[in-house]
C-alpha cells in the first residue's frame, strides 16, 4: 500500500539479522540454524532452516506465531498518526488490543476509538514517540520486519484471513530498508496483498501492485486484480498469498495459482535509468498492518468507512520467506508457474523528448511538448503570455510579475535523462524593473522534482530593453544538487530582488545543447 509522505527523510538501513545466512553458523542439538548478526545479509551465503522444496526454494525465515506474544527479535511496530501519506483514519500503536499472538495466530485489530500520537513516521529524524500532534478516529497496528529481516529476492508467503467492511484496507508488502535510490516511490515498494472493502456489494478482489517511476506526480503504480476460483471471499476463510521476485522478475500467487507477473522492461526509477533492473535490485522488508479508509478505499465501493464494520480482525496463521538454491545472487531458477497468468506490461522508462541535431527545444515562440509553462506565488499573480518582440525575436513569452513572491517555469509531467546535455541556453530582455528594485539582480534553476534541485543560479542582470543571450553549463547544475538523468524542469526563472513586483521579462529560444 503506497505510502506518499515516505520520501527523502527516510533513511536508516538495518543490516537484516534473523535465520537468514551462515558464514560461521553453527547449529544447536535440535538442528536450528544459529546466524551471527554479521556480516551483512548481501555479502554471507545464504543456508536453509530445512531441506529445500523440489522447486529449489529453501526456507531461510519464518514465524508461525506459535508462542504467547510477538516475537520482538522478528517484528517491530510502528507508532504514528500520520495516516499513511493517503488520508488514513487509524492511529497505529503498540497496543495488545490492536496486535496479539494466540492460538498459534497472529491478529491485528483495527478498532474504533478515537487516538493520538506522533505525526511523522518512525524513521524520521524528527520523530518523538511522545508526540501527541496527529490524530485519528481508529487504532489499528503495523508490524515490520526492517533490521531484522531484509531480504534481496525470494518468496515471500503469509497464509491470513482478511478483514471485511467498507474501509478496511488490509495489506502485506514490502518496502525498501535503505532508501538508496531516494524517497517514495524512487525506492520502489512490493504489494504482494491487498485488499479493501471486502464483502460490501459483493467485493472479493485481491491485489498485486508495484509502486515505481518518479516523484508525484511522476510516480506510477501497475498490478492485477485477482478472484479466487469458486467465488469464494478471502474475508471467509485462509487462503495463501505469496509473492516471487527474482532478478528482473516479480510473480503473485494465491493458494498456489501464478496469477501476474511483471519484469523490468515495464518498471524503472528516473534515479537511475541506466539500470533496468533498479529499483527492484536492493533489500527489502516486509510490512503487515491494517489500515481504515484512505484514498483507494474511501472512494470505492459504498464510499468512506462503515463505522458499524468496526472492529475489524486480520488473522496471520504464517509468514515464511525462501531463498532460490539454484542460484542465491539473482534468485532465478525456482519459478513455478503453470502458464496461465496475466504479464502485466507494467511501464516503460521515460525517454528523453526528441530533439534537432544536438539541441532539445524547451520554448522558440511556443512550448513544446512535452513541456509546459507553469507559475507558483504566494499571492498575486505571475502572469504570462506569448507576444511579438519585433525584429528578428518575432513571437517570445512575456513574463510579469504581480507579486514579489513568485517564479516561473517549464515542466513536463515525467522526467527524463538529459545528463547527455551540455548547457541550458535561453535568450533574456527586461522590459521593466520595479521602481524599489535596490541591487537587482535575476535567479534561475533546474529541478528533477522534490527534494531535488540544482538550487539558484545568480544570473548577472542585463540592461533594460537589451537581449541578451545565457549559457548555463550542466554540470554546474550538477554540481549544485540537479539530477541530470532525471530533469522534469529545465527552466526557472525569477527576479531577485527586494521587491520585484512589476517586474517584466521576455524569454527566447529555450533550449538544451550538447
Amino acid at each position: 500500500m503506497s505510502r506518499i509522505l515516505f520520501r527523502s527523510s527516510v533513511l536508516a538501513m538495518a543490516v537484516a539479522a534473523g535465520a537468514c545466512g551462515g558464514g560461521g553458523s553453527s547449529n544447536d542439538d535440535d538442528g536450528q540454524v544459529n546466524i551471527p548478526n554479521d556480516p551483512p545479509v548481501n555479502e554471507r551465503p545464504e543456508q536453509c532452516l530445512e531441506d529445500a522444496l523440489n522447486s529449489g526454494y529453501c526456507l531461510v525465515w519464518a514465524d508461525e506465531f506459535s508462542g504467547d506474544s510477538i516475537d520482538s527479535e522478528k517484528w517491530s511496530h510502528e507508532v504514528n498518526c500520520t495516516g499513511g501519506g493517503n488520508n488514513e483514519a487509524q492511529c497505529y500503536t503498540d497496543a495488545a488490543e490492536n496486535s496479539w499472538v494466540a492460538d498459534d495466530m497472529l491478529y491485528i485489530k483495527a478498532i474504533r476509538e478515537d487516538a493520538t500520537g506522533p505525526n511523522l513516521v518512525d524513521d524520521d529524524p524528527n520523530y518523538d514517540p511522545d508526540d501527541t500532534s496527529g490524530s485519528g478516529t481508529y487504532t489499528s497496528a503495523r508490524l515490520r520486519t526492517k533490521g531484522m529481516g531484509d531480504w534481496k529476492y525470494g518468496r515471500f508467503e503469509m497464509r491470513a484471513k482478511l478483514p471485511q467492511g467498507q474501509g478496511s484496507w488490509p495489506a502485506f508488502w514490502m518496502l525498501p530498508s535503505e532508501w538508496v535510490y531516494g524517497g517514495w516511490p524512487l525506492s520502489g515498494e512490493i504489494d504482494i496483498l491487498e485488499a479493501v472493502n471486502l464483502k460490501v456489494a459483493g467485493e472479493d478482489h485481491i491485489h498485486g501492485t508495484l509502486h515505481y517511476g518518479d516523484n508525484w506526480p511522476g510516480n506510477k503504480y501497475t498490478g492485477e486484480a485477482y478472484q479466487i476460483p469458486g467465488g469464494a471471499n478471502p474475508a471467509d476463510d485462509f487462503h495463501t498469498y505469496a509473492g516471487e521476485w527474482e532478478e528482473g522478475e516479480i510473480r503473485w500467487y494465491v493458494d498456489g495459482d501464478h496469477y501476474a507477473t511483471q519484469t523490468k522492461d515495464g518498471w524503472y526509477t528516473t534515479a537511475a535509468l541506466d539500470n533496468a533492473y533498479a529499483p527492484f535490485d536492493q533489500s527489502f522488508h516486509l510490512i503487515l498492518n491494517l489500515a481504515v479508509g484512505g484514498n483507494w478505499p474511501a472512494n470505492v465501493n459504498a464510499g468512506g468507512i462503515d463505522e458499524a464494520a468496526f472492529p475489524q480482525e486480520y488473522v496471520i496463521d504464517y509468514v515464511r520467506v525462501y531463498q532460490c538454491t539454484e542460484d542465491f545472487e539473482t534468485g532465478k531458477g525456482c519459478a513455478s508457474t503453470d502458464g496461465e497468468f496475466v504479464h502485466n506490461p507494467g511501464v516503460a522508462p521515460p525517454q528523453a523528448p526528441d530533439s534537432e541535431g544536438d539541441e532539445l527545444a524547451v520554448f522558440d515562440g511556443e512550448v513544446k511538448d512535452p513541456y509546459q509553462w507553469y507559475t507558483w506565488t504566494a499571492f498575486g499573480t505571475v502572469d504570462f503570455q506569448v507576444v511579438d518582440a519585433g525584429g528578428d525575436y518575432g513571437e517570445v513569452g512575456q513574463v510579469t510579475w504581480n507579486t514579489d513572491q513568485g517564479i516561473g517555469f517549464f515542466q513536463s509531467a515525467a522526467s527524463y535523462d538529459l545528463s547527455d546535455y551540455t548547457y541550458v541556453e535561453f535568450d533574456l530582455r527586461v522590459l521593466e524593473e520595479p521602481d524599489d528594485a535596490g541591487s537587482a539582480s535575476l535567479t534561475f534553476r533546474a529541478d528533477c522534482g522534490h527534494p531535488c534541485s540544482s538550487g539558484d543560479y545568480p544570473l548577472d542582470m542585463p540592461a533594460v530593453d537589451q537581449w541578451t543571450h545565457f549559457q548555463i553549463p550542466m554540470m554546474e547544475l550538477a554540481e549544485m544538487g540537479l539530477n541530470t538523468a532525471s530533469v522534469n524542469t529545465p527552466f526557472v526563472i525569477s527576479p531577485a530582488w527586494d521587491n520585484q513586483n512589476g517586474a517584466v521579462l521576455q524569454v527566447d529560444n529555450v533550449k538544451l545543447t550538447k
